[in-house]
């Protein structure tokens, strides 16, 4: 028997080993220092006669690397002593590394890479162990050997190791950037914030919370409900920067201070400069399956908890701008340039005013025009916005464009950060819900107040108000129309069918012609794409006490829909409403009918030979009398909708 043991070669080494990105490259240099109970990591940019970059070193005050843990970690891929391991050995620090890839990073720097490392063996029985130093060294053209060998150790009397990257493949001149030391702080700081006592260098720079951290805030936790499990210890780290930052980034760890991995934040902050940690068991689990290096992951799972983690932040900012304009609203109440009196009235106005005083941060900040403004002009100017933003906040960036000369940009981002927290339709939500409740009184009075209801009349006055709320009737229907004659509504349906009706006409039995005073109608999810639900609405004034008269009219609507083709050869069902107050004794039978719900005067369903197999037209004919129940339609939904607006109100 043949035993073969598995190797990697170059091109998968390669393959491993890539980055376009090289500051993430050095950084996993870094992370392996930590990783080593380091307490001062430097990264040396090295130059040449020129001012060329020739070099780059990494030198760290560490554990070192052991004879064994060289012959481990250098000699293979994965099986690194860090996957077992929970802690550093010596201080007890989070551990970021788990695969021991790390070293191969340099690949996409440099042609070699050279290690000269100093540990202290471990004598049992002995208090202090000897020094030992060693050499290792890769190329890049043979990323599958390691060449280690005994050296003399550059440090004097302390464990430690230097990596030295020669042979660069290209000039890197953004690593001598501000800008890659900002983003290099962006990745560490959270750890020297976690381990004070840490220091980390990068080109002659020390990275110092305290002096380009403006604000850092732990965030709520978050739980998250995924398909199959429950991520129950998210938690959200944001660190505003005094300084701005190239790119807005949400870094992924398993512990405080780690980061495994980055996503671009798409979060809107106007006016912050920021970068997001979240941490959880959950995000290690990913970064074992090597995806958070990936710049654009789509799993699902990963996607459901970014989308949380984005949702807190954008709420965080809006909160932050609100925070911000506090100042400035007190100055424009000074000045009497502020629309509002007093405390908001309601919920509804307490939203409106936060969507307000934000863009009104926005105006004043990035405005001179305005800031400059007499107090009238900023009055009339704020007056201007607070009703544009009542009438319709969901397009703030065209109001902020239309009221005051605020720049695209500005525009854009202030807008956008609205819209993502929603605010605008929590306010277009509470007014809808509020102007519904409106409705409902005002109907439920020319109905029952004794005043109204004997004044009332059916055109022009009830007819028009439920032309405006069809939504009474449901919200599910795409066709809506209002007072018209059954040929028209037949000519409706049938271009919904997709057929043509050639100009026939639809009359009741005597020849004359009918007329609706509502038509509604939808489309039913199924499988037969022709599925449709119809309703016709026959209102009468509400002095009026239904009669035979009355219920035969409707009978006659349903008679002639029955004979025309777009009911017999489709899958279509009919609803025939006969609305009014009260009703007289002689037809309470048909109200009130066993086996059937209350109300239900009759049904009918056709079956026609020139439908497809197992389809069918249906109507039925239902009457809706408000008198014989007191707790009518009208009343139970204004109570519903009340109770929606108290849902809103307590948001």
């Amino acid at each position: 028997m043949t035993t073969l043991n598995l190797q990697a070669k170059q091109d998968f080494l390669e393959r491993d080993a890539a980055t376009r990105d090289p500051l993430r490259a050095l950084s996993e240099f870094v992370w392996n220092a930590l990783d080593a109970d380091a307490s001062k990591v430097e990264i040396q940019l090295e130059r040449n006669d020129l001012g060329g970059l020739a070099a780059i070193r990494i030198v760290d005050d560490g554990t070192g690397i052991s004879a064994q843990h060289a012959e481990v970690d250098f000699g293979n891929l994965g099986a690194s002593w860090k996957r077992d391991a929970h802690r550093t050995s010596n201080l007890g620090r989070a551990i970021h590394g788990k695969e021991g890839r790390g070293r191969l990073r340099f690949f996409s720097l440099a042609q070699r890479a050279r290690w000269f490392s100093t540990t202290r063996e471990i004598v049992p029985g002995a208090e202090e162990g000897p020094l030992t130093s060693r050499a290792i060294e890769i190329h890049s053209k043979s990323l599958e050997r390691c060449e280690v060998s005994e050296a003399e150790s550059p440090f004097a009397e302390t464990p430690g190791t230097s990596v030295v990257l020669t042979m660069l493949k290209s000039t890197f001149d953004e690593l001598s950037s501000t800008e890659a030391f900002s983003r290099f702080s962006t990745l560490f700081a959270p750890y020297v914030l976690q381990y004070p006592n840490v220091e980390i260098w990068y080109n002659g720079f020390k990275v110092d919370p305290n002096l380009t951290i403006r604000r850092c805030e732990d965030l709520p936790a978050l739980i998250v409900q995924l398909s199959d499990r429950t991520i129950n210890d998210l938690k959200v780290k944001v660190i505003e920067w005094k300084a701005a930052t190239d790119t807005r980034q949400i870094h992924f760890g398993g512990e405080d201070g780690i980061v495994l991995g980055s996503q671009p934040a798409h979060v809107t902050a106007p006016g912050f400069e920021f970068s997001a940690y979240a941490y959880s068991a959950y995000f290690q689990e990913v970064a074992d399956h090597n995806l958070l290096e990936l710049d654009d992951l789509n799993e699902p799972d990963f996607v459901v908890v970014l989308s949380h983690i984005r949702e807190a932040l954008s709420e965080y900012f809006r909160a932050r701008l609100s925070e911000q304009s506090l100042g400035i609203i007190q100055d424009l109440k000074d000045q009497g340039a502020y629309p509002y009196e007093g405390e908001p009235r309601d919920q509804i106005e307490r939203r409106e005013r936060q969507v307000f005083d934000i863009a009104t941060y926005a105006i004043n900040s990035h405005s001179r025009d305005f800031s400059k403004a007499e107090a009238s002009l900023k009055k009339m100017t704020l007056t201007l916005l607070k009703e544009a933003i009542k009438r319709n906040p969901d397009d703030l960036s065209t109001i902020l464009k239309a009221v005051v000369n605020l720049p695209k940009g500005k525009q854009s981002e202030f807008s956008s950060l609205l819209k993502k927290t929603e605010l605008g339709n929590i306010i277009g939500a509470s007014r809808l819900i509020s102007d519904r409740v409106t409705a409902l009184e005002v109907l439920k009075g020319i109905i029952f107040d004794p005043r109204h209801r004997q004044k009332v009349r059916e055109r022009g006055e009830l007819d028009a108000l439920i032309r405006d709320h069809t939504w009474l009737f449901g919200e599910r229907f795409h066709i809506t129309m209002g007072e018209s004659g059954l040929s028209k509504v037949m000519n409706r349906v049938a271009e919904d069918l997709g057929q043509k009706r050639n100009g026939r006409k639809v009359t009741k039995k005597d020849g004359s012609v009918a007329r609706v005073d509502v038509f509604l109608g939808r489309s039913v999810p199924h499988s037969d794409a022709g599925k449709r639900e119809f309703l016709l609405i026959e209102l009468k004034r509400p002095s009026l006490k239904l009669g035979r008269k009355e219920l035969d009219q409707v009978e006659d609507y349903v008679t002639a829909i029955r004979s025309e083709p777009e009911f017999l050869h489709t899958d279509t069902t009919w609803n025939f409403f006969l609305v009014a107050s009260e009703y007289e004794p002689e037809v309470a039978g048909r109200i009130h009918q066993a086996d059937r719900p209350q109300g239900c005067s009759s049904t009918a369903i056709t079956s026609s030979s020139g439908s497809r197999p197992g389809q069918r037209s249906s109507a039925r004919m239902r009457l809706d009398c408000t008198s014989c129940r007191r707790s009518c339609r009208w009343m139970s939904r204004t109570q519903r909708l009340r109770q929606r607006l108290r849902i809103w109100e307590d948001l």
